[in-house]
């Protein structure tokens, strides 16, 4: 069972994430990673299903935020394939090498990596974060959708076969809700950290640089995971966690909404960039000045916020799903209008 397997080395996780030291393995570094996907899950409403906001719940999505890193290393199939689904290389002026507007992204993967050839580049070289995302996020929402129905199901089935098999069918659906919520959780967390949404990933690099910025090769490492190791605490993070923002749907949310609600998401991390750049050049990551302490913070906190809102998201707009391959049917009308779920057959 995944979740008695994730929850018997969550002690281990979270000694690791307070006492990891640098490496570029770790996109915001164990402990920043722990931190988003555990305040994120804490903050969840009561409107989430009660498998959602357990205590083992909470504990299973923190140590998945790991997931995705700790997999890094597992073939150079699996690592060329991935690895580009964390980073997202902007430009100074809000675009991808190339000229393509983050604002103006293609709805889907493929379309992305067409218009990225046409400009000399390609998804592999830029990165595809923007996807990872919203295609997680859509994952999410239809592993609820079935959840919803298979719960429902479970009490309303017409025979006592069909409701044991529902029974069975929904318990597994919350196993994977959460594994899916954590493990995706990774690239949202990503997507906050500033130096994950930028060019200028390691340093300035070899663009125009009149305000003299860093070069070090190691400033990514010192930014993600030295300074939140040393300087940060899950209190001052947890402050900075804004309210909850949703808004109740009767229709489908489509790909362009989900897809520019994730682009606006990567454009405020990626305006942070310059504050970050700055605070670096007058030693603030070095010595934990109060300026590097909030904004560090800051960011963790956006990650978790962002995290927490679109886990909700996909839960709510589940209602709003179709499921079934052989026989199509929408979630509302099952588990509000009463029609019998053809799905259990």
């Amino acid at each position: 069972m995944i979740g008695i397997r994730r929850a018997a080395v969550t002690t281990m996780a979270c000694i690791l994430a307070c006492t990891a030291v640098g490496s570029r393995a770790f996109a915001w570094g164990s402990k920043g990673h722990y931190l988003i996907n555990h305040l994120a899950a804490a903050s969840l409403p009561a409107t989430m299903p009660a498998f959602m906001r357990t205590r083992f719940a909470d504990e299973e999505l923190t140590y998945l935020g790991l997931e995705l890193d700790l997999l890094k290393g597992a073939g150079n199939s699996w690592d060329a394939e991935m690895d580009p689904g964390h980073y997202l290389d902007l430009m100074g002026d809000g675009t991808v090498q190339g000229g393509l507007r983050l604002s103006e992204l293609p709805a889907t993967r493929e379309a992305y990596d067409t218009a990225l050839r046409a400009r000399g580049t390609d998804q592999y070289k830029d990165g595809y974060l923007p996807y990872s995302i919203v295609q997680g996020w859509e994952q999410l929402r239809m592993v609820f959708a079935y959840w919803r129905v298979d719960d429902y199901e479970a009490l309303h089935a017409r025979t006592p076969r069909l409701r044991a098999i529902a029974v069975t069918r929904a318990s597994v659906e919350e196993q994977l809700a959460r594994r899916d919520a954590g493990v995706w959780g990774h690239y949202v967390a990503d997507a906050s950290q500033p130096l994950h949404v930028t060019v200028h990933f390691n340093g300035w690099g070899k663009y125009p640089n009149p305000q003299g910025y860093s070069n070090s090769p190691h400033m990514h490492d010192l930014f993600e995971t030295d300074f939140v190791n040393r300087f940060t605490t899950e209190g001052a993070v947890k402050n900075r966690v804004s309210p909850l923002r949703f808004v109740r749907s009767s229709t489908l949310a489509n790909e362009q909404s989900v897809l520019d609600a994730v682009e606006r998401y990567l454009a405020a991390s990626n305006a942070t960039v310059p504050e970050l750049f700055q605070i670096e050049k007058t030693g603030g990551f070095k010595t934990g000045t109060p300026r590097a302490k909030a904004f560090v913070a800051a960011r963790l906190a956006f990650g978790a916020s962002e995290l927490r809102d679109l886990i909700v998201w996909a839960w709510e707009d589940s209602i709003n799903e179709t499921i079934g391959d052989d026989a199509p049917q929408r979630v509302r009308d099952i588990v509000e209008g009463g029609a019998e779920y053809k799905g259990l057959q």
